[in-house]
């Protein structure tokens, strides 16, 4: 007979161990500082492992941004509840097909949902669907709290840092002008939403010239 108590306690053990040892592309600013200070001459390699963003972090942090934005939205649609859930499980999926920049992102097939799918219990699948397919206005806000959090990131990252990072990982364009193209159209559902992002692609901008 299984034990249900035993399941539940390994299935938390697998995610937090899989959500921990799973990195993003991005530069942790702060843990870069903390390697600075504890590596002598220590050389950036956008690479190194001990600087990227845990997917833990990247996930645990968003909670703290779509609460601070959320009473500035002034849409009563919107169910803060159920887009925090929205954001502790969007990334699930990636604990299987790893992380790829947004940028180069290509899931044509379908291989991260259908993962976050099998992993999730079905209690949650609609508000996973929700947030991927952004049908409603909670939807929406969840994934615009995914796209900007990221960009928050790299205006507290050195500028030389994400210069860096963005020449190896993309290429020579600018990262302003990808940002732009990728992740404000995230953000047009809604004026404070918008606003927002586009005074920090200003503010991103000027530190990166």
């Amino acid at each position: 007979m299984s034990n249900i108590y035993n399941e539940v306690l390994d299935k938390i053990i697998y995610l937090y161990e899989g959500y921990s040892k799973e990195h993003r592309a991005c530069t942790q600013p702060f843990h870069l500082q903390k390697v600075k200070a504890a590596v002598k001459d220590y050389q950036y390699d956008c690479d190194d492992i001990l600087i990227r963003e845990p997917l833990i972090e990247h996930s645990g942090s968003l909670p703290m941004v779509a609460t601070t934005i959320y009473p500035h939205i002034k849409d009563k649609s919107v169910d803060l509840g159920e887009a925090l859930i929205m954001l502790a499980i969007h990334d699930i999926g990636e604990l299987v097909v790893g992380d790829e920049m947004v940028f180069t992102k290509q899931d044509d097939n379908g291989l991260e949902k259908a993962a976050a799918l099998k992993l999730l219990p079905t209690i949650y699948h609609d508000l996973y669907l929700d947030m991927e397919e952004q049908r409603t206005n909670t939807g929406k806000f969840a994934k615009s709290i995914d796209k900007i959090t990221p960009d928050v990131v790299d205006l507290m990252t050195p500028a030389e840092v994400t210069l860096d990072r963005y020449s190896k990982q993309v290429g020579d364009e600018s990262p302003v002008t990808l940002l732009k193209m990728h992740k404000h159209p995230h953000m047009l559902w809604n004026d404070f939403m918008k606003n927002l992002h586009l005074e920090l692609m200003t503010r991103l901008e000027e530190k990166l010239t």
